[in-house]
């Protein structure tokens, strides 16, 4: 099988990795930033809980239609854009929608730190209107850019091995954007000021900036990828939205991996969105240790990849992929019982140990999923099958807005306020440990006993897929 593999597979150098692992930090950047800066501006640096108490619940309203929007437009964005343009032998398949979307994500992006001012509580209703605006335009052009960049993977690294490999690679750059997100973010903000955020923000695009630049020729196609997304569009029965939509459902590994993808992002989203009051209130201790944890995570994940790598080899991707969900829920368990800086550093390790762990086999293990599907329909589906993703990834902001929201309401919590109950400061460890955890163990239990994609049946699978010319 491997030689089959390495003879009828062309690898794929480094230079080309590096330049298409570009895409994984504009990516990683944006969500970092949006889960743990957006929420938080919003909900106390404009001032607004002060002078309405039940502010917090109107944003989760706000993000539940935002959610709805979202569920509604990616998977039709995936859908029709799942198809080769005119122009596809020339320019590509993805990287015509990589360039549309990339840009005005970026703008976007720095339209959410720039709502109309606070006048008091009459403001409430045209800065909600402001943010619905933005966020559901940046999620078009947004979700359009992960479509594109994420469902690449699968045509890009086809064997085992350069999965592996470009998995490495991709996760390296996703562990660099979430730190400089968070260390610049951190060195910057000062709350209580909300002119920090806009220029945190302005930073950021610089750096967005940069990256997209970078990823273009990353996402170049070569000719082999194009004639085999035309072929497979020429061949394959076009088949009506709904009934893709509805046979993508019905794959159970893809299913199983996106509902151990989607718990990991609530984990993660709930973390991130309590983040800066946790470190704030609970802590009691300034933001700039979250820049010192995040080269710490950065430092240890990057030690351990390699390992990790050379573990799947021999236990296989999905057996890795659900311990490392399992031991990351664990490693934030821990936050319910940390009381300083110092601890917070050695949780910060662990956490990049463990998100290393799942990380590094995301990408393969969806990747197959993704050829799974290509060989029973016989032919690639990956920017409609990320705009499905897509629903589902954007409904885990609604749940970790209204459980941050409900728990800020039940026990009275004001950002703003410089002292706190002890019922608020246990809501905060909750939000930062004992949620995430019970997402994360669930999920991966799950996904352990039922997932089957993988020895003979994998083996076949893939034979399939190169008899198909796919």
């Amino acid at each position: 099988m491997k030689s089959s593999e390495q003879t009828k597979f062309k690898d794929k150098n480094i230079g080309k990795t590096i330049l298409f692992s570009m895409g994984y930090f504009f990516n990683t950047y944006i969500i970092v930033a949006f889960n743990n800066y957006v929420w938080t501006y919003y909900e106390g640096e404009l001032g607004l809980i002060s002078l309405i108490s039940l502010w917090p619940i109107y944003m989760a309203i706000a993000n539940a239609i935002y959610t709805i929007w979202s569920m509604i437009t990616n998977p039709l964005l995936g859908y029709y854009t799942d198809r080769p343009l005119k122009s596809a032998r020339r320019i590509g398949f993805h990287t015509p929608w990589i360039i549309i979307s990339g840009i005005p994500t970026i703008f976007l992006f720095f339209l959410l730190f720039t709502p109309p001012s606070v006048s008091g509580p009459e403001s409430a209703l045209s800065i909600l209107l402001y943010y619905l605006l933005i966020v559901c335009i940046f999620d078009m052009f947004n979700s359009l850019f992960q479509t594109h960049s994420f469902g690449a993977f699968a045509a890009h690294f086809r064997s085992d091995t350069t999965r592996r490999r470009a998995g490495f690679f991709t996760q390296l750059f996703t562990f660099l954007a979430n730190f400089l997100a968070i260390t610049i973010w951190s060195q910057v903000i000062d709350p209580g000021n909300p002119t920090t955020f806009i220029i945190a923000a302005i930073i950021s695009s610089i750096i967005l900036g940069i990256s997209l630049i970078t990823f273009f020729p990353g996402s170049k196609e070569s000719d082999e990828i194009k004639e085999r997304f035309i072929m497979g569009y020429k061949t394959a029965e076009k088949i009506p939205f709904f009934r893709t939509m509805k046979t993508m459902l019905k794959q159970k590994n893809f299913m199983l991996a996106l509902f151990t993808y989607i718990s990991f992002m609530i984990a993660i989203g709930l973390t991130s969105m309590n983040a800066v009051n946790f470190v704030d209130d609970v802590l009691q201790e300034e933001q700039q240790i979250r820049s010192i944890g995040a080269v710490l995570t950065l430092i240890s994940s990057s030690l351990t990849m390699p390992f990790w790598a050379l573990l799947a080899k021999k236990i296989g991707h999905s057996n890795v992929y659900s311990i490392g969900l399992a031991v990351f829920g664990l490693s934030l368990y821990l936050n319910l019982f940390i009381t300083n800086a110092l601890e917070f550093y050695v949780i910060s390790s662990f956490n990049g140990v463990a998100i290393a762990m799942y990380m590094i086999m995301l990408s393969p293990v969806l990747a197959d999923c993704y050829d799974e599907i290509a060989v029973k329909t016989k032919k690639h589906h990956q920017a409609t099958l990320i705009g499905i993703r897509n629903i589902f990834v954007r409904s885990t902001l609604l749940i970790q807005s209204f459980i941050i929201a409900i728990i800020h309401a039940i026990t009275f919590y004001d950002p703003n306020s410089l002292i706190h109950n002890n019922e608020a400061l246990i809501g905060l460890r909750l939000i930062q440990g004992f949620f995430p955890f019970i997402f994360c163990l669930i999920s991966a239990l799950i996904f352990l006993k039922w997932y089957d994609l993988k020895g003979k049946k994998k083996q076949e699978m893939m034979l399939k897929l190169r008899e198909m010319g796919l």
